[in-house]
């Protein structure tokens, strides 16, 4: 999956400044939302085609169809810098649990709720995020967080840090 430079966890999906500035940075030409209720409200899945910016395509696949073309090597015969997208964390453990693997996993914004703490601005996890990110990290993928490109990584084991601190 040589062509995909970024995969990142961000509840909104495709949003302004942000998505703008990550797209700037890795160059991309694709955008793949990997999202299985998604997949299936075509109404709800034009519109975030339609933010994306102009010279972007963009593609909702349901987490089977991802499989299918990482299997089929889509993702490294394409010509496209992909950027990959998930609402969720475990969206993403449960695609590392069928056997596919990232190299980094960016968490870059989940909103505050009941039982959330706050990693940093604009990130917040559960429990269960936190199991699933110890998961994603055994399977040798680097974990960190990171809203915008200006700020600095942190590491997954940093945050426990924080968290447990």
């Amino acid at each position: 999956m040589n062509n995909i430079k970024l995969v990142r966890v961000d509840f909104r999906l495709i949003h302004g400044q942000v998505i703008t500035k990550w797209r700037n940075i890795i160059s991309a030409t694709e955008i793949v939302i990997v999202d299985d209720k998604l997949s299936k409200d075509p109404f709800l899945a034009d519109i975030y085609v339609m933010a994306a910016p102009p010279g972007v395509d963009v593609h909702v696949m349901a987490e089977d169809d991802f499989i299918k073309a990482s299997q089929e090597w889509y993702f490294d015969t394409n010509k496209s810098n992909v950027l990959v997208l998930f609402k969720s964390i475990g969206n993403v453990r449960h695609l590392m649990a069928r056997d596919v693997v990232f190299k980094e996993v960016q968490v870059g914004g989940l909103g505050g709720g009941v039982n959330r703490r706050s990693v940093v601005n604009g990130i917040s996890i559960d429990d269960q995020d936190l199991q699933d990110l110890k998961f994603i990290q055994s399977q040798g993928t680097a974990v960190y967080f990171q809203v915008t490109p200006e700020e600095v990584k942190l590491t997954l084991d940093k945050a426990i840090t924080r968290l447990e601190g």
